[in-house]
């Protein structure tokens, strides 16, 4: 572990986040999407840059219910500012690249990708161009990691009738005698397999495979409905590489964030043959799976969508239909944990912001009880998901370099 690095980071990381303009144009009401800035910046956008573009959005369209879904010359106003952004920084990249000038290179394919994600952000029944921007997003974003000296290659394994897909990042160097631990990760409902951005460099710093991988019913797994079996997507790629000489089959972790993470905590009761850790990044696990049909209209138009396109059931139409598949989601409903009770040693981190809405306090703490090795990292209050990312990202790495014991050469 390079101590020095980390420091570093961590202090301009926090500078950064607590630097972060509000984001006053969104205020209210007027856009469809979920406005994050803490979290784009992490991202890697410019949060100076992206104020103005929320100010152009909502001056072009000042009478639209929400001015994010107007129509522009091709699109909507949003992708085309979004992707005009990402086209520039593309146009930089290639330059430096030509140069020989490979680091600045790689951070304005980083920059680019970032705004190509929110181009394409949040990918509901994606548009063409909307896909096209999802795809900009990942290539730029390999184009940075390649240049930096990570490995990228995309890859497969079987799941329903099918086959799943995701990136995989391994470490600059030779493989290690009895191959490389592996960290399998994805995001939820709205964020998809290229955010994890510069974690996945740091858990390859650190001696760690990284594969990034989209939810069924989202990004390149868009072909499977979204159903409480889902967690078998990340089985299948551990069983999967776990046969090869190129990784540990007795050092594989699982990562998920939102959405996620309800399937690496089920995974770390039923399947601890097969995974030696699991990082439950502000998964629901139980309560948000309670929502009684009443309260349906309070879910954010855009998260209702979103649920809806992934399960391919229309809760506006059918909404008790909708809300009894959402509950088959409940890990205690599912008998997989209990209140109280620890029934698995695979060791479980939870990381959240205190009176998260989506996964509360008791989601986290029934995933700490459910293991004898259990862990809660707090990071900020009153919203989904730990609110500074250039803190909690780096412990994360941390822990999963020390439970998946790697040692360094």
């Amino acid at each position: 572990m390079k101590i020095s690095t980390i420091t570093t980071s961590l202090l301009c990381g926090t500078l950064l986040a607590t630097a972060v303009p509000t984001v006053s144009v969104a205020e209210g009401t007027g856009f469809f999407r979920d406005i994050r800035p803490n979290h784009w910046v992490w991202n890697g956008a410019d949060p100076n840059t992206t104020n103005e573009v929320l100010a152009r959005v909502r001056a072009a369209s000042p009478d639209a219910e929400y001015s994010d879904l107007a129509d522009g010359e091709g699109a909507t106003i949003w992708l085309e500012e979004f992707n005009q952004i990402g086209d520039g920084f593309v146009a930089m990249a290639e330059e430096q690249e030509a140069l020989g000038l490979t680091g600045a290179a790689a951070e304005l394919y980083m920059r680019a990708s970032a705004n190509y994600t929110l181009a394409k952000y949040p990918l509901i029944d994606p548009s063409p161009q909307e896909s096209a921007a999802f795809e900009a997003s990942l290539d730029t974003l390999h184009r940075a990691y390649k240049l930096r000296g990570y490995d990228v290659a995309r890859v497969t394994a079987p799941f329903m009738d099918g086959m799943a897909d995701g990136h995989l990042l391994t470490p600059p160097g030779q493989t290690p005698a009895g191959g490389w631990p592996l960290v399998i990760a994805s995001n939820g409902i709205d964020v998809n397999q290229g955010e994890f951005f510069t974690f996945a460099e740091m858990v390859a710093d650190r001696g760690m495979a990284f594969l990034m991988y989209d939810i069924a019913g989202t990004g390149t797994n868009a072909e499977f409905q979204l159903t409480p079996d889902y967690d078998q997507i990340p089985v299948s790629f551990a069983e999967t590489l776990g046969a090869t000489d190129a990784f540990d089959a007795n050092r594989i972790a699982v990562l998920g964030v939102s959405f996620g993470g309800n399937a690496v905590v089920k995974l770390a009761h039923t399947r601890p043959d097969l995974i030696a850790a699991a990082v439950n990044f502000c998964g629901p696990l139980h309560a948000a799976f309670q929502l009684p049909a009443d309260q349906l209209e309070n879910v954010g138009l855009m998260y209702r969508l979103a649920l809806y396109d992934r399960t391919e059931i229309d809760g506006s139409v059918a909404p008790d239909a909708f809300l009894a598949h959402m509950r088959g989601f409940s890990l205690i409903d599912q008998g997989i944990v209990t209140p109280g009770e620890a029934t698995t040693d695979v060791p479980i981190l939870s990381v959240n912001a205190r009176g998260d809405y989506v996964a509360p306090e008791f989601d986290m703490e029934l995933a700490t009880g459910s293991t004898t090795d259990g862990q809660i990292i707090w990071n900020g209050e009153g919203d989904h998901c730990p609110q500074d990312r250039f803190e909690v990202m780096p412990q994360i790495a941390d822990w999963l370099e020390d439970k998946l014991a790697v040692v360094q050469g």
